[in-house]
Formats: structure tokens, C-alpha cells, sequence
């Protein structure tokens, strides 16, 4: 892939840029390894956007859905992931690589490929009303932590596309809190919602909340006094301490979401769950099939899908 002015690389991340620019998240394939003949080389690139467009060349049509799947997977776990691609399982009894994701594939060229796969997401937002010193230091925190910080500024339409997903810090002293709670707590809109203020007034706003109309399960979301009990007192202190609680609730929520895996199959190193039930078996090579696959054929009353239309072909020859 050449670097030139129009070359194929140039186009592949402008487009990259463009989907970084636009807050679109996708993963970065890129292949790392290439044991002939293979028709991808080291340095081989695609981009897998979340609706499943794979844009880009890493491999063949049988290495195609491979690839999106486990760049779909990326993008939901927000981890990378090194997938080896080879047509031959290892003796039995080889030892399990630690970080490798192994996939036997029979229609592989021969060859073999190892493609590392990494999430590109955009940066999280944090939206901030207050102009006090606790939530100036908020913001502070928030740039250097990598968010997209955003003011608690405007219409409610405006205001619940700014919470949508975010963090919501809200440490205003009373000052315009309303709106800018129901916005973010409206439809488990964003993804943590604190609000700086004692007990009691915590106590005060949520049921001002729930008397104007806020459901009860969103507002058991907002989380106040915020921020972890650590003995803060100055503002950037108490900035910390909800930072902190912003971690370790996403920490406790991530562990809920993805329980400790079962034991690997021999051929996996990291444990990335199975395939998505709607996915079917290629008969042929045995690699996973996306429901989508234009390659299927109707046999004896079933349908049966393929990776590629090689495989296709092997099976009708057989049938």
C-alpha cells in the first residue's frame, strides 16, 4: 500500500481522520504477520465501522467476516485483540499463546495471519453546570483525563444530546440543577450523574425530582453526595473523589456485564465469549457466518450459509 499522494494509504486515513472528526467510533485492523501465500501483507489495513462496514484490505473473503466480528467485539469491549488466522490447528497438547485468539480456518490460501484489532473510540464527554470552584476543578480534571468537556448550557434538546453517554458533574449550588438533572437522568440518558451537595440536600433535590415526574429507577441513578468518601475538602480534592467514583463504578459495572470467562477452548488465549447466537457455521471451513452472508444455499429443507462463495462451490460439489 503505497504512501504517495493518492495512494491507497492516503485515502484509508483520511478516511480514518474523518471518522475520528465526526466522533464515529470503529476498529483499526491491521495485519502484523503474513506467513505465505497470503494476500495480505504486514501492514495491511481495514477499518470495521460499528453498522459492520469493512473498509479496507487485510485478507481474503474467508478472513472478511473474521475480522469484522472480532472488530464488532472490539468496539463493545472496548479492548484490542490479536487474532491468528491459520489453516492448521497447532499438536495437540501445544501450549496456549497468551494474547492470541486462534482461529483455524480451512479455506485460508494456505498461508497465515496474524491481525491485531484495536477499538478507536471517540473520547468520553463530560458535561459540567456550575461555576464554582468544585466544578472548575472538574473540568480541569476532566481535559486531563482525556474527556471532551462540555458546558450544561442551552435548550433541554441540546442539553440531553450533550448528556447523552456522558458524565454529568453538577455542582452549581443550586443554580439552574433542574434541567440540567432531568436531562441527564431522563431515559438513563447519560452514563453517570453526580450531584455535589450535602445529605440532606440531596435528599431535597431528589424528591423534587421524583415530584416532577422523574421515574423513581432514574433517579436512584444520581449519585450524591458524589464522589468517594476520601476526607476531600479542598475543590480539587472533592473533583478527585468523584473522578474516582467515576472509575470505580464503571470497574464494578464492567465486572457485572463480563463475569470471569469459563476456561478457553485449547486454540483461544483470551477468553472473547462465543459468537453471537445469530451467527451460523460454515459447513466447510467451519468459521462463523453472519446471518447476512449473500453465499448461502438451500439443501435438503435447510439452509446453509457460507463464508465465501469458494466454500459455497466445495460444498455444491460434494452435495
Amino acid at each position: 500500500m503505497g504512501t504517495g499522494p493518492g495512494s491507497p494509504a492516503e485515502g484509508f486515513w483520511r478516511e480514518a481522520v474523518r471518522l475520528c472528526g465526526e466522533g464515529e467510533p470503529f476498529a483499526l485492523a491491521t495485519v502484523v504477520r503474513a506467513e505465505r501465500p497470503t494476500s495480505a501483507r504486514p501492514g495491511a489495513k481495514a477499518i470495521i465501522r460499528a453498522d459492520g462496514e469493512v473498509w479496507g484490505f487485510v485478507g481474503g473473503a474467508c478472513v472478511r467476516p473474521s475480522v469484522r466480528r472480532e472488530g464488532l467485539a472490539s468496539l463493545e469491549d472496548g479492548r484490542s485483540r490479536l487474532l491468528r488466522i491459520s489453516p492448521d490447528a497447532p499438536p495437540p497438547g501445544t501450549p496456549v499463546e497468551e494474547g492470541v485468539l486462534a482461529e483455524v480456518m480451512a479455506c485460508v490460501s494456505g498461508g497465515a495471519l496474524d491481525i491485531h484489532i484495536e477499538p478507536c473510540l471517540p473520547a468520553p464527554r463530560l458535561v459540567v453546570c456550575g461555576d464554582s470552584p468544585v466544578a472548575e476543578a472538574c473540568r480541569t480534571f476532566g481535559a486531563a483525563l482525556g474527556y471532551e468537556v462540555l458546558e450544561a448550557t442551552g435548550e433541554t434538546a441540546r442539553l440531553e444530546r450533550a448528556c447523552q453517554g456522558a458524565v454529568v458533574v453538577v455542582a452549581a449550588h443550586g443554580s439552574g440543577e433542574p434541567q440540567v438533572l432531568r436531562a441527564a437522568l431522563g431515559e438513563e440518558r447519560a452514563a453517570w450523574v453526580g450531584l455535589v451537595a450535602s445529605p440532606r440536600r440531596a435528599e431535597s433535590v431528589r424528591r423534587s425530582l421524583r415530584a416532577a415526574g422523574v421515574a423513581a429507577a432514574d433517579v436512584d441513578r444520581l449519585r450524591s453526595p458524589a464522589g468517594l468518601d476520601i476526607g476531600a475538602e479542598a475543590p480539587a480534592e472533592i473533583a478527585l473523589s468523584i473522578f474516582a467514583q467515576v472509575l470505580s463504578d464503571r470497574r464494578e459495572q464492567r465486572a457485572v456485564e463480563d463475569p470471569a470467562p469459563a476456561e478457553p477452548s485449547p486454540l483461544v488465549g483470551i477468553d472473547l465469549g462465543p459468537p453471537p447466537v445469530a451467527e451460523f457455521v460454515d459447513p466447510v471451513c467451519g468459521m462463523t457466518v453472519r446471518p447476512d452472508s449473500p453465499h448461502r444455499l438451500e439443501h435438503e429443507g435447510e439452509t446453509h450459509l457460507f463464508c465465501c462463495a469458494g466454500c459455497l462451490g466445495r460444498y455444491q460439489a460434494t452435495a
